[in-house]
């Protein structure tokens, strides 16, 4: 039974909500080439619309640029809808890499655990999907909102600033629903890229874990050839399993480094931006409460990457430690060669980077947060002196 349990058990299957969801707007690779006018049309009328919002935008940041309260407002979209297309755009850049991680992910070295050890899998994984479904359900309140806060007022508003070369009270239906569709669009591609980041390097974490608990395991006194022979194929394994591990967190950064970083750079402007519009908007607003979870949402983004980046980084840190854990002064010779030389390699820890400029960790989060606040000081000394 147990057997069968971990024999079903796909690693892929962790994001197979995330692989459909972007398969149905068009932007996740196909291994085979069925439905590729549907694909492609999905994805076009995709990145139309989210283009068209974002020159919107632009133009309105052009006509409000002498207004700091509505320049800021402006921005704050502008620069979600930016780095959202950034982070489109680099997915659909490097999206086939994304079918050699799931051939990967089918290796049998990523299946080497026993039944407890696929409990802390799971374990890690479903902490994963609770934020992932939290994460998710912020957005739908987020949309809720872009669509209802329009009806609130006596005038004909949009749910987003924008500049559009017609009168919009002329076709204020059309130009509603289409900029719904724009907030629906963007925040449905740009979760799913987010959750399937956050639950590839999940299953990295995880998958670091098993390993030290294998390296705290291992049983390195044999009496006789045999079980010196088992011992080191054992510890082969290991060694095996902490060289898949890494290359496959080398693929994972390779496919979404650029994008984190974007998230990362514009993470600072929005955060400091929404901050700002909280302190400019009533507090017995509904708008307040929107501007909330939107800040709820930004963070979320960015805190998440740095959460599960600081873990791979502190799990893979601990694999020497573990290995110290076991009897390994009990081993045979030729097998402590081979551990000198694994610890050697465990002295520097696995990390995930964005852009090849920052590391995924919490203090990457903090630091982020201090230059939010920052620019939200001068930011807020600006709009003093122009009061």
């Amino acid at each position: 039974m147990v057997v069968k349990r971990i024999q079903a058990f796909d690693l892929r299957d962790v994001f197979k909500t995330e692989r459909t969801l972007l398969s149905l707007s068009g932007f996740y690779p196909q291994r085979h080439q069925i439905n590729v006018p549907f694909y492609f049309t999905s994805a076009l009328i995709n990145v139309v619309v989210s283009y068209l919002q974002l020159f919107s935008m632009f133009g309105q940041m052009v006509v409000d640029r002498k207004d700091l309260s509505k320049l800021t407002d402006t921005l704050l979209f502008f620069m979600t809808h930016f780095t959202f297309l950034g982070k489109l755009t680099n997915f659909g850049y490097y999206r086939q890499n994304l079918l050699a991680i799931e051939d990967d992910l089918c290796a049998r070295i990523f299946y080497s655990f026993s039944e407890k050890q696929l409990g802390i899998l799971i374990s890690k994984i479903g902490s994963c999907n609770t934020i992932a479904k939290i994460f998710r359900m912020s957005c739908v309140l987020c949309i809720i909102f872009y669509s209802v806060l329009p009806l609130l007022g006596d005038e004909k508003n949009l749910p987003l600033p924008g500049w559009l070369p017609y009168d919009t009270d002329a076709f204020y239906l059309e130009t509603i629903i289409f900029q719904i569709l724009s907030v629906c669009v963007s925040a449905y591609n740009n979760s799913s890229i987010d959750i399937l980041t956050w639950k590839l390097i999940a299953v990295a974490s995880g998958e670091m874990e098993i390993l030290k608990e294998n390296l705290r395991d291992l049983e390195y006194k044999s009496n006789g050839d045999k079980e010196l022979e088992v011992t080191k194929e054992t510890f082969g394994i290991c060694i095996q399993q902490h060289n898949a591990v890494i290359d496959l967190v080398h693929k994972i950064e390779f496919v979404f480094s650029k994008g984190i970083f974007m998230q990362f750079l514009s993470s600072v402007i929005i955060i400091c931006f929404t901050g700002f519009q909280l302190l400019v908007v009533p507090m017995a607003s509904i708008q307040f409460v929107f501007l909330v979870m939107y800040f709820f949402c930004m963070m979320c983004q960015v805190a998440m990457y740095c959460w599960y980046g600081h873990e791979v980084m502190t799990t893979s840190d601990e694999l020497g430690k573990f290995c110290y854990m076991s009897n390994w002064y009990d081993s045979d010779i030729n097998i402590r060669k081979s551990i000198t030389i694994f610890l050697e390699k465990t002295k520097k820890p696995v990390v995930l980077t964005a852009g090849k400029f920052v590391t995924l960790s919490l203090a990457t989060l903090t630091g982020i947060l201090r230059s939010s606040y920052s620019y939200f000081a001068v930011l807020q000394h600006l709009y003093q002196e122009d009061s």
